[in-house]
């Protein structure tokens, strides 16, 4: 009996169970954390979204303080300025009802001199590859806009990508860099989703749509895991039995 329990095979299948064991617990705990890391994001969503929108002199004030812009990520705010059309980028695999397309970024002067660039939505893209989308020339003079603020990576909810540089970016800054880098600007650390401007013309036909505020399959397949786990301690512990009764 002894030997069924300390032969090399017997050692060897018990630590290639207790790997097997460690890595599904590992795999369980990561899904875990990403749905309540999902959960918690979809909270801050929910919340800001339906938040009153913040007058152009409240979001002056919260960018002179010291309070970090990510906590009122999506909330929509008020500015005023001018677009810059001579900056203009278009972000790639847009799509609305099965339309391919692009979105439009062009940048945007606020009063206090701040550039940011602002998302103008969706414009469905050229009969073919050499033909540019029709995008609505911007006004040379002040307009007023209503937009979501945004402070973080866009490439989840729109998997959108600058026109003519490859890849995707893991985070805003890195995404505000690329374009900065593309246009030869600086702006500031956030950007805006246009909803509406002072001037209808600008205001969005498809303006960007709220993420799927979904907790998404993560704690299901912690589950699964777990479950896993306990098949492999099940499987090793049934081997065993069959091993002692034939010592």
């Amino acid at each position: 009996m002894r030997n069924a329990l300390f032969s090399r095979r017997a050692i060897g299948l018990s630590l290639l169970a207790l790997l097997l064991i460690a890595g599904c617990l590992k795999a369980a705990l990561w899904q875990y954390h990403r749905g309540v890391d999902r959960h918690a994001a979809n909270s801050v969503i929910t919340e800001n979204i339906n938040k009153p929108k913040l007058s152009e002199s409240e979001f002056e004030a919260l960018l002179q303080s010291t309070q970090d812009l990510r906590a009122e990520q999506w909330r929509t705010v008020s500015v005023t300025g001018i677009f810059d059309e001579r900056h203009q980028i278009f972000l790639r695999n847009r799509y609305v009802d099965g339309q391919y397309g692009f979105g439009v970024l062009t940048l945007f002067q606020l009063k206090s001199g701040e550039n940011i660039w602002v998302d103008r939505g969706w414009v469905k893209a050229g009969k073919d590859a050499t033909t540019p989308p029709h995008v609505t020339s911007p006004t040379q003079s002040t307009v007023t806009l209503e937009g979501r603020l945004r402070t973080l990576s866009r490439t989840s909810q729109i998997q959108g990508s600058y026109f003519a540089i490859p890849g995707s970016a893991n985070n805003q800054s890195s995404e505000l860099k690329k374009w900065n880098t593309a246009e030869n600007v600086s702006t500031a650390n956030f950007s805006l989703d246009l909803l509406r401007a002072s001037e209808p013309t600008l205001t969005p036909q498809f303006p960007n749509e709220l993420p799927e505020l979904s907790d998404g399959p993560h704690m299901a397949y912690a589950l699964q895991w777990l479950v896993f786990a306990f098949l492999v301690l099940l499987g090793r512990a049934l081997i065993i039995r069959e091993d002692l009764r034939l010592a």
